[in-house]
């Protein structure tokens, strides 16, 4: 940041103090009073507004109130369990997808993958 003004700023400065002196003493008052109206009107708070502090306070305390109070999900229902006296045996074996195709996993661990990934 320069302390020195620049040629613009001076022009600015010398172009409003120009136009300052031709500006009559009353109307000068009258922008003097609108700005001075303008200037307290925006200081006054209306009193029904709550402070910024106290909405985010209340605002956090709904949140923390949202996430103690929220309701477990209920645990997956099992599906029909099977009759008793079906075997343990005839339900779906989780590996039965990898024994369908071994030489696949045979291929996998080949030489050709290797350069396959390499090209």
């Amino acid at each position: 940041m320069t302390t020195a003004p620049d040629s613009l700023d001076r022009r600015a400065r010398q172009l409003h103090a120009e136009a300052l002196a031709h500006v009559s003493p009353e109307v000068r008052a009258r922008l003097r009073r609108a700005r001075h109206e303008a200037i307290s009107a925006g200081t006054e708070r209306p009193s029904w507004r709550l402070p910024s502090w106290l909405a985010g306070g209340a605002m956090a305390a709904a949140l923390v109130l949202a996430v103690v109070l929220r309701p477990d999900p209920a645990p997956p229902q099992p599906d029909a369990l099977p009759a008793a006296g079906v075997a343990a045996a005839t339900l779906e074996d989780p590996a039965v997808h990898l024994k369908e195709d071994p030489g696949f996993y045979l291929w996998l661990a080949s030489a050709d993958v290797t350069a396959l990934a390499l090209e």
